[in-house]
């Protein structure tokens, strides 16, 4: 009798559709059909706790294949409604929430009795394994601890709004950012990724509201670059996977004359995906430095004349970012995707020295002025196609990509250099220079699961890399006086730099519950330099020989070990290599000051470091944490020195690149994570590490220094959330001071507090960076020559207000609705032009 009813009612439907359309058949009733839509709902939650799950994902699937039919995400209530779906069929019901399995059910819609269903409770089982990776809170977490790496989570830092990754860098656990807003990890140089591939990109250049996550690896795998020494930073982008559309626009305003925008687009629909942003900032600095320096009697120690300086600063930076991201998915198993990112930016700086040299009673000997102006700009072209295969046994993956990236920039220089007392005299020094560098990069992965335990993986990269610069200096004694050429700082230079690399990884169980990975990386690298204005070449490769052979071999290995209540332990050991770059290498001279110059040491040789860590992570029900203990032996250090210049009287100093005898360093990290009171979430990061240096400091003696101690700096982040969703973010760090081979640094230290308030698809934020004025770089050095010390920043305190729109809808079908639509109108506009006609 149903069956009967509803065929007669599905019957009544199709002839009220016929009776709508004057003629058309079929198509009249399939146009009405389409004014029919399905709807299921319900409701998600915990099964054993039996609470709401929110914001998980909820798609409609056809039951026999994986395209997408429709999709929405549940509220805070756990409440999901999927709208919009054919009003019949069979169909696949998934939901899916990180900590959780994955849930699957099958769901039939028909005419009329189930076209819309309630579902009902939903009940998700924890994902005990996955819960060993990742915090079990009712949102995303800044910092996710893992044993093998960490992941900071950029989207829930307030302070990092309107700013750029160097921002971000600032406040990642264990991460410390210099005065030229390069990044260390635990005191050394990590390589930068890029949604896992290194980039020539600085992290000024990279917007910090297009980063989803921050992964911090600090002892890299066979499967990364022999050069990571300092380990990975690898900048996750945002990146769109739901259907339909949605976007983000973002405006921010500050003082020093900050200000900037982004625009950010997704579109997804069946097996395509675009993407598109466009972001600009820029900002004002006015830092401020010094130099202190006194001269002495190697043999006494007595002072013998004195040189101060003092820098003003005045810098204006401009950044234009721009991305365009197609996905597309060939079948259920292919994937391939093309991204193009532009960059371009000018930076404008005038500085402003005044120096004085002293006798050993403090009585001016001279005096003067430095005046230094900059016009820079670059352009940075990049674009990647990347191919991923998958295959019926889950885990295993073919992946294959080619990346091009193209650099231009131009500095223009113009040195005034005029001394006051005794007499008036100037020196005026211009430097034009270009640069174009081209680059490619081929890279193959295959990972195949052979058990539960048990994994194999392969692959192979080539690199190659060309740079051409030209830098002309000229000088003269005024500004009305013809300038003459300066063969001394005059360059031009060609670089051409490859490095092959092949890598083996097998992972399997021992016993004891113990799982080991081992792999081999092997790389032979070459590098050509040819200063063509001055006939200079010089160059390195390995290997060259059977002896070198073992010098291109990377092996890496690693033990872990689970215990109840999620604790883990692991142990690992690698080997790596850091190669000098070029201008470490070039034998000419680069000024700086009156009383500093640089030159290049073309007999550098690579630096090789043996690394092995300990880890332990444990995670609570509100928290977890990391401990690490780690230790590097570096054979041939490469280190930064400096040394009076031979028969100088004015006593300049030479600063240089040598090799160093040996170098241990060893330490421990630890990083906390806890939320009390379900509003407080505290990260806390402390790192202590011992350095022993020795280095022979002038090339033309055998005098050995060495010098040894301990370093540490912690870092603290505290966020409170409100009622009414208001948010209070505090960032804290501090750096003590740490040895280098002539000296130590400076301590560092400095805070920011942000406020948030989000009010529905509105976020609103304040931020007030270094609180105090105090995050400044310093160094200090100790010879038997001089005494020095100097002091720089890159920028100072500032205020920034963000306001931040989010716009999107769920949708499977927005270019098909579109192309409905229009056809719709232009059926209309016809039927409009038939009834003009009569």
């Amino acid at each position: 009798m149903n069956k009967l009813f509803s065929l007669l009612l599905f019957t009544f439907f199709s002839l009220n559709a016929l009776a709508q359309v004057p003629a058309g058949g079929n198509k009249g009733m399939m146009n009405a059909m389409k004014d029919i839509r399905g709807r299921v709902y319900g409701t998600l939650i915990d099964a054993k706790t039996k609470k709401p799950v929110e914001f998980a994902s909820v798609t409609v699937l056809w039951w026999n294949k994986d395209s997408l039919i429709g999709g929405a995400l549940a509220n805070g209530n756990g409440e999901f409604n999927v709208e919009n779906l054919p009003p019949m069929g069979s169909f696949r019901l998934r939901a899916t929430q990180i900590g959780y399995k994955t849930f699957e059910t099958k769901i039939f819609i028909k005419i009329p009795d189930k076209l819309e269903q309630d579902l009902g409770n939903i009940p998700l089982e924890l994902d005990e394994k996955l819960l060993n990776e990742v915090e079990i809170t009712a949102e995303k977490n800044t910092v996710v601890m893992s044993i093998d790496k960490r992941t900071y989570n950029v989207d829930k830092d307030l302070s990092t709004r309107g700013g750029t990754a160097v921002d971000v860098m600032k406040n990642v656990p264990g991460v410390t950012v210099d005065a030229e807003g390069n990044a260390q990890l635990r005191n050394q140089s990590p390589i930068i990724f890029v949604d896992g591939r290194p980039t020539t990109m600085s992290l000024q250049q990279i917007p910090a509201d297009q980063i989803d996550r921050i992964e911090i690896i600090t002892n890299p795998s066979v499967k990364y670059d022999a050069s990571a020494t300092g380990g990975i930073l690898n900048i996750i982008l945002k990146k769109n996977l739901k259907p339909g559309y949605n976007g983000m626009a973002m405006a921010y305003v500050g003082t020093g004359d900050r200000y900037g925008g982004m625009l950010n687009l997704n579109v997804k629909e069946g097996k395509w995906n675009f993407s598109a942003t466009y972001h600009y900032n820029q900002a004002i600095n006015q830092p401020k430095g010094y130099t202190k320096k006194i001269n002495k009697d190697s043999a006494s120690g007595r002072e013998l004349s004195y040189y101060n300086s003092e820098n003003k600063t005045h810098s204006k930076n401009m950044f234009n970012f721009g991305k365009l991201g197609v996905d597309y998915s060939i079948n259920n198993r292919n994937t391939l995707s093309l991204n193009s990112m532009i960059m371009g930016g000018k930076f404008l700086t005038s500085d402003r020295m005044n120096y004085v040299f002293e006798d050993s009673l403090h009585t001016d000997t001279k005096t003067g002025l430095q005046l230094n102006d900059q016009h820079a700009a670059f352009q940075n072209y990049n674009t990647q196609l990347l191919w991923r295969k998958t295959f019926p046994k889950q885990g295993k993956e073919l992946t294959a990509d080619m990346s091009y990236n193209f650099n231009t920039s131009k500095n223009g220089y113009l040195f005034n250099n005029s001394s006051e007392f005794p007499t008036s005299q100037a020196l005026y020094q211009t430097n034009a220079g270009t640069n174009r560098a081209n680059q490619y990069v081929f890279q193959i992965d295959f990972t195949n699961p052979i058990g539960e335990v048990k994994k194999f993986e392969a692959g192979a990269k080539v690199f190659y890399k060309q740079t051409l610069t030209v830098n002309d200096a000229s000088v003269a004694i005024n500004s009305q006086d013809s300038y003459t050429l300066d063969p001394y700082t005059t360059n031009h230079y060609v670089i051409n730099e490859m490095i092959n690399a092949a890598y083996v990884n097998y992972s399997d169980s021992l016993f004891w519950g113990i799982n080991y990975q081992a792999g081999l990386r092997f790389e032979s690298s070459m590098y050509n330099a040819n200063v063509t204005d001055k006939n200079i070449q010089f160059s390195y490769n390995y290997p060259t020989s059977a002896e070198d052979l073992m010098k291109s071999v990377f092996p890496a290995v690693y033990f872990s070990k689970k215990f109840e209540n999620n604790n883990e332990w692991q142990l690992n050991f690698t080997r790596k290599i850091k190669r000098p770059h070029f201008f470490q290498l070039m034998p000419v001279r680069m000024f700086s000051d009156p009383q500093n110059y640089r030159i290049g040491n073309p007999l550098l040789k690579p630096e090789f470091q043996n690394i092995g860590e300990l880890n332990y992570n444990k995670t609570f029900t509100k928290g977890s944490y990391l401990g690490s203990l780690y230790t590097r032996y570096e054979e041939q250090p490469i280190t930064d020195v400096a040394y009076p210049a031979p028969g100088d009287t004015n006593n300049v100093l030479i600063s240089t690149t040598v090799n160093g005898k040996n170098s241990l360093r060893y330490g421990m990290e630890h990083t906390f994570k806890r939320t009390f009171f379900k509003k407080l979430d505290a990260t806390l990061n402390a790192n202590l590490f011992y350095i022993t240096i020795r280095g022979q400091i002038d090339p033309s003696n055998s005098f050995v220094v060495e010098n040894k101690g301990w370093a540490y700096n912690t870092k603290a982040v505290l966020s409170y959330r409100f009622p009414k969703q208001w948010t209070l973010q505090v960032n804290g760090n501090y750096e003590s001071p740490r040895i280098q081979l002539l000296g130590k640094t400076l301590p560092m230290y400095s805070m920011d507090i942000s406020l948030a308030k989000m009010i529905g698809k509105w976020s609103f934020n304040a931020s007030l960076n270094d609180v105090f004025n105090t995050r400044r770089m310093g160094t200090m050095y100790y010879t038997p020559y001089y005494d020095q010390e100097l002091s720089r920043r890159r920028e100072t305190r500032y205020v920034r207000f963000t306001v931040t729109y989010m716009f999107g809808k769920m949708d499977a079908s927005i270019f098909k609705r579109a192309k409905q639509m229009r056809g719709g109108d232009q059926q209309q506009g016809n039927q409009d032009g038939l009834d003009f006609g009569r």
